[in-house]
């Protein structure tokens, strides 16, 4: 397996592209400050490269192989990077925008209940909630539009690996979320059993260990998700009406201003 390219997006980091004026990233931040669109990918596509390098730590420096590991760690990258994708799905700039404020709203109300956790029937932290609250009301929002929980994470994750042709995307997440929480079918696809038979009990001896097959087909298919999510937020990241390329292709000639109608070739 090679971890270069993980490696380079660890080391450039999350800071590297920022939402331009003009884009379209720009016009949704306008509309969902403070929670901008642009930061919200920008945490997800950080946490996935996050979880990926773990892994280029674990297997590559380390040499460390182990069973179970390295697909909760490929899960958290899946995840997150067709997350982001899945906010930027729709063509309109509205939805994405909602998209992105449906999730910081679950995100909050997940909070509220880490809150109860740790003090049942305690005071809630309702500066947060009254922040969002004047957010959809500053900007137009519709209460119920946003505070309605959007589909789950395997519906999401369809969803994107079918508008970015992922196709294996959904499976991967499942045998991955499977190996994390100990479910046992996901050694049929993950892991391989050395095992030997004496002959006369009827009990196999061995041992489950990590198949590095199955570990570089799961990786593939987050590397995937998060190379797609970096293109289409850094595409999104930029005016489409100007590609700055009037300032560093030379023209062959002078050009001179006429009077007229200027129609666009066809």
């Amino acid at each position: 397996m090679n971890f270069a390219e993980i490696a380079r997006w660890q080391e450039e980091g999350v800071n590297t592209v920022t939402a331009g004026p003009g884009s379209l990233l720009d016009g949704v931040d306008a509309v969902t400050e403070p929670y901008q669109v642009s930061h919200h990918l920008g945490h997800l596509l950080h946490t996935a490269v996050d979880h990926l390098h773990t892994l280029t730590t674990v297997m590559g420096e380390s040499g460390a192989q182990h069973s179970f590991a390295p697909y909760t760690l490929i899960r958290a990258a899946i995840e997150n990077a067709a997350t982001g994708l899945w906010i930027l799905e729709p063509a309109s700039p509205t939805e994405i925008a909602r998209r992105s404020l449906q999730l910081e709203y679950v995100d909050l109300t997940d909070l509220q209940k880490a809150h109860e956790t740790v003090s049942p029937g305690g005071d809630y932290d309702e500066p947060r909630l009254k922040i969002f609250d004047d957010c959809l009301s500053r900007y137009g929002w519709k209460s119920s539009d946003i505070k309605l929980r959007p589909k789950g994470s395997l519906n999401i994750i369809k969803a994107a690996s079918t508008r970015f042709d992922v196709p294996a995307a959904p499976l991967m997440w499942q045998m991955c979320s499977a190996a994390a929480h100990g479910r046992r079918w996901s050694r049929d696809f993950l892991n391989l059993f050395e095992g030997e038979d004496d002959g006369e009990s009827k009990v196999l001896t061995g041992r489950i260990v990590s198949d590095e097959k199955a570990i570089a087909m799961v990786l593939h298919t987050a590397c995937a998700l998060v190379r797609k999510l970096r293109i289409v937020r850094d595409a999104h990241s930029r005016n489409p009406l100007h590609s700055g390329t009037s300032f560093t292709r030379s023209e062959p000639g002078l050009r001179i201003a006429r009077a007229g109608l200027y129609l666009p070739r066809r």
